[in-house]
């Protein structure tokens, strides 16, 4: 192995990566870019010309974007490690896995259900994911399971997000086949998170593990986009080629961050940050999209920061 390979696999085992303040910062980076997505991908929408009753497209441009993140962290993968991985049935299965979950099914209900419901509603709905994650944590891990600690921080998180939406929904609250469909995307996405956490291995580490199952989940979407619509239905202006690339980066760096924390951290002190995901959505729409950016943020954004805090303290011996 190579000295530059040595040292990228010693920096991935190391122990600052579950400290609470690295933790807290990569938590954030992720969360920031995956918030930044909801205003780009609308931009990318409205560039590409994708109508919200067109799910076909919606699918072919997710395609493009899931594969053009798992391509570049294959190349990022081939600099560090300098070596082609030699698939083995199980470490193919693995991507496999954790393909068809955290990118393929996922983003297939994740748009579906959002060409049918409204964004806010979306919004309430995907803030389910970490109660799931939580869930499927205590069912599979014995040393990460719920306590009244961690299931407080997560009501808090979720009353932050619930009270945001509801006030801008004004107190109403419908459940649709959008909301459902939002609601199955939510759970492939925490089942996803989990299956990446469960089959990372010396073998197969956390980069090239996101890295191929990102391509295969992006080139399936591509397939399910191409059969109705092609390949290339899409004008590519200098903008919306920007928001692509940009789109295709964001996505790659904010798997690679939160799969690594996911490998190196209990579920439940990572979960509770994608409460903020929302958060940082609906501040990046106002900037970015001149949406109306309401009071009720500030106390919902409370709620949340004393969830993670909470979350995020040491146990008592």
């Amino acid at each position: 192995m190579s000295s530059s390979s040595s040292a990228i696999s010693h920096l991935s085992n190391q122990t600052w990566l579950s400290h609470p303040l690295a933790r807290l910062t990569l938590a954030l980076v992720a969360t920031l870019l995956w918030g930044s997505a909801f205003p780009l991908v609308k931009l990318g929408y409205s560039s590409f010309a994708i109508a919200h009753n067109q799910p076909f497209m919606q699918l072919l441009f997710a395609g493009y974007r899931f594969s053009g993140a798992g391509l570049l962290l294959l190349v990022l993968s081939s600099i560090i490690y300098r070596k082609t991985w030699q698939f083995s049935f199980s470490k193919s299965l693995s991507i496999v896995k954790v393909g068809s979950t955290q990118t393929l099914a996922q983003y297939i209900f994740f748009y579906m259900g959002l060409a049918l419901a409204s964004g806010i509603s979306s919004a309430i709905v995907a803030s389910a994911a970490p109660f799931f994650q939580l869930i499927i944590a205590h069912l599979l891990f014995a040393d990460d399971r719920l306590s009244r600690r961690k299931l407080l921080s997560a009501l808090l998180g979720f009353c932050g997000i619930g009270f945001y939406h509801l006030m801008e929904h004004g107190w109403a609250f419908h459940l649709g086949i959008g909301e459902g469909l939002m609601l199955i995307a939510m759970l492939f996405s925490a089942y996803g998170n989990i299956l990446n956490k469960r089959n990372v291995s010396q073998e197969l580490p956390v980069l090239p593990l996101t890295a191929w199952q990102m391509l295969f989940g992006g080139v399936i979407l591509i397939v399910i986009g191409a059969c109705k619509v092609g390949l290339t239905p899409f004008h590519f202006s200098v903008h919306a080629s920007i928001l692509l690339i940009y789109l295709c980066v964001l996505s790659a760096s904010a798997f690679l961050i939160w799969n690594t924390l996911m490998a190196h951290n209990q579920v439940s002190k990572v979960s509770i940050f994608l409460f903020l995901i929302p958060i940082f959505g609906v501040t990046l729409s106002a900037v970015i999209l001149n949406e109306a950016l309401h009071w009720y943020v500030a106390p919902a954004l409370t709620l949340i920061i004393i969830g993670i805090i909470l979350s995020n303290r040491p146990e008592r011996t």
